[in-house]
C-alpha cells in the first residue's frame, strides 16, 4: 500500500510539472521581459514587479485526459501545489531571460 501511494505521488508530481510547462506560453512571457527592459531607468524595478505579479497569477489545470482526471482526483491539493510552483518558475525564468536579452540588445546595439 505504501509503495502504491508513493508511486501515485510521483506520477502526480510528474503530471503536474508536465501540464504546467505545456500551459505556460514562454514566448509571451519572454516578450513581456523584453518590453520591460526597454523602459528607461525603471527596468529593474519593472522586472521585479513583473516577477512578483507572476506569483499572483494561477494557471488553469488541464483535465483534458482521463488519466489527468484520475490523478487529480486522488490528490488535488498536491497536484495544484506542484502545478502552480512549476508554472511560476517557468514564467519567472521566461520574463528574466527576455529582460536579459532586451538589456543586451540595448547595451550592444544602441
Amino acid at each position: 500500500m505504501k509503495h502504491s501511494g508513493k508511486t501515485s505521488s510521483v506520477l502526480l508530481i510528474s503530471a503536474a510539472k508536465s501540464d504546467a510547462r505545456s500551459s505556460v506560453s514562454k514566448w509571451r512571457w519572454g516578450i513581456l521581459g523584453l518590453c520591460l527592459s526597454i523602459l528607461p531607468k525603471i527596468n529593474v524595478l519593472a522586472l521585479v514587479i513583473a516577477v512578483l505579479v507572476v506569483y499572483i497569477l494561477i494557471p488553469k489545470i488541464d483535465l483534458s485526459t482521463s488519466d489527468q482526471v484520475e490523478i487529480y482526483s486522488q490528490h488535488p491539493a498536491l497536484y495544484t501545489l506542484h502545478f502552480r510552483k512549476t508554472a511560476k518558475i517557468v514564467r519567472s525564468m521566461s520574463i528574466f531571460c527576455g529582460w536579459i536579452i532586451g538589456v543586451i540588445c540595448i547595451v550592444f546595439f544602441i
